[in-house]
């Protein structure tokens, strides 16, 4: 890359000092000066390490990810994560970067942090045709997605898929056991004994009577409640086991197994909100449904997972259970990830309490200014406003920095700027991920 003169870049450093807030934004700010050893960093990935590329846009063409799309182009799974779960420019870009993957790289599905039922309805958009993709991302159940951005994604699956083959087609499907009820998870499975085996289905189904609507208060439920709907969940995935030869003969393979992993997240589901196990063992599962997927839409096929940050990074370093420590203990040759960075701006997010609590809805939230000494800085004041740094290419004091703790500034669904304490985390992010992404300045996502 292009190296700035020696003053131009003294005049930045000199002018680009942050101030970080530590109560109101604009109010009770600190000056905040680089350090020798953030300015050196940022001198040498000027120098070298660093990709800058022209935008987010999907439609946009930029020879200037080239790199990028190698690089991930030979893993079987590639995690794409994001800092924030309302920025318009992470889901854009990762847009553009499953598109090509899809079309020089011979991708054959993305696998969002969704509910698996309602993520099916947009796989049967995106296959079938059935509806459109307005109607079909509506009901994804949660708002981070329901986005013009992943709109036009599920769209342009749509079209990309046209009247090619079955086996050619593209897939938009979900890996994540949470989810709202258990309508569409239910649908598959009686579909599938339905076709094979209709005058079973009832009988199978009733096994499934005790489960519950309001899955938030299903925990409090009776212990009676409780031991029906794990003996009934286990029936019935032990059906489809049983009878597995008639139920393949009867349809396809693929049928079989999409209805075998519908009755797993079922009994999963109920597991999760019964336990109030939401930690760990939901990424171990949306690991596992990344793979099962990764089996069902072709043989030897590549796949890419959409999700947060933490979600597909590999947090085995400090102990960490994510969806990328899973995969990358099992597929330690063939799974790469790419976290996401920002310096200011904007993002949608529920507004959270001290901590962390909701508080009140979805809203447009603002970080206006530079978190000092966090390695979002030290991205921002590298050369260009958008950029990406592929881990392995990094030497001397550029790997010494990533691959010791650092701050950094991200959050999930929820944010509150008066508590930003709580959004910076020190790690390494060297550790974290196989490629960062940031931009100096990002902006809300377009919610429905």
């Amino acid at each position: 890359m292009p190296r700035i003169s020696l003053f131009l870049f003294l005049f930045l450093l000199f002018i680009s000092s942050c101030k970080k807030n530590n109560k109101v934004p604009g109010e009770g700010t600190t000056e905040c000066i680089l350090t020798d050893e953030e300015m050196l960093v940022i001198d040498q990935l000027n120098e070298q390490f660093t990709y800058l590329f022209e935008g987010a846009e999907p439609t946009q063409a930029d020879p200037s990810l080239d790199p990028l799309i190698n690089y991930l182009g030979d893993a079987t799974f590639v995690g794409l994560g994001e800092s924030t779960h309302g920025t318009k420019e992470f889901y854009q870009l990762k847009d553009k970067i499953f598109r090509r993957l899809v079309q020089e790289k011979d991708f054959k599905a993305i696998i969002f942090e969704i509910p698996w039922g309602n993520a099916m309805v947009v796989n049967e958009f995106v296959t079938e045709g059935l509806g459109s993709a307005d109607a079909a991302v509506d009901q994804t159940f949660y708002w981070t997605y329901d986005t013009q951005e992943v709109r036009d994604l599920a769209q342009w699956i749509f079209e990309y898929n046209g009247n090619r083959a079955e086996e050619e087609k593209i897939h938009f499907v979900g890996c994540d056991p949470q989810g709202k009820d258990f309508k569409e998870e239910r649908r598959f499975v009686a579909q599938l004994i339905g076709k094979v085996q209709p005058d079973s289905v009832a009988n199978v189904l009733a096994n499934y009577a005790n489960l519950p609507n309001d899955l938030p208060a299903y925990s409090s439920q009776s212990e009676s409640i409780h031991e029906a709907n794990i003996e009934g969940t286990q029936q019935v995935y032990d059906y489809l086991v049983a009878n597995k030869q008639e139920l393949v003969t009867g349809s396809s393979n693929k049928e079989y197994e999409i209805a075998l992993m519908a009755a797993h997240v079922i009994q999963h589901r109920e597991l999760i909100y019964r336990t109030n196990d939401y930690g760990p063992k939901r990424d171990e599962l949306m690991a596992f449904y990344s793979e099962w997927w990764q089996r069902i839409v072709g043989q030897d096929s590549k796949v890419a997972i959409w999700a947060h940050n933490f979600h597909v990074a590999d947090g085995s370093d400090f102990g960490g259970q994510f969806i990328g420590t899973f995969l990358r203990q099992r597929h330690p040759d063939t799974y790469k990830n790419v976290g996401f960075s920002f310096g200011t701006g904007s993002a949608m997010a529920f507004l959270a309490g001290k901590n962390r609590e909701f508080q009140s809805g979805v809203q447009r939230h603002t970080l206006p200014e530079l978190q000092c000494h966090t390695a979002n800085h030290v991205l921002s004041m590298v050369e260009g406003d958008q950029l990406y740094l592929i881990v392995e290419e990094f030497r001397n004091e550029v790997f010494s920095y990533f691959n010791s703790t650092k701050s950094f500034v991200q959050f999930g669904a929820g944010f509150n700027y008066n508590f930003i304490d709580n959004y910076i985390i020190n790690v390494k992010l060297a550790k974290l991920f196989d490629v960062l992404i940031h931009f100096d300045e990002a902006s809300a996502s377009s919610l429905k």
